[in-house]
């Protein structure tokens, strides 16, 4: 069986099966998620500008969501 990514021949342990893909070597799976920037299924490259503020804005109110209230903050006064 040949890599779907590179075409060489998978030997072994060196591989792995992806569904709906075929097999590939750990190697080349891995070079190809990084490079298409995707999370969890989610392409990242295939969101507009538009889409891509308003995933940054979700993802900022889940952190600040997240965050533990700081009851004594330091306040500045002028």
């Amino acid at each position: 069986m040949r890599c779907v990514f590179c075409n060489k021949p998978v030997h072994g342990g060196d591989g792995m099966s992806i569904t709906g893909l075929g097999v590939a070597h750990q190697q080349c799976f891995q070079a190809d998620e990084a490079l298409r920037r995707t999370f969890q299924n989610l392409d990242i490259r295939a969101l507009n500008d538009q889409e891509l503020v308003e995933l940054k804005d979700l993802i900022l109110a889940e952190q600040n969501s997240r965050k533990p209230p700081e009851e004594f903050e330091d306040v500045e006064l002028f």
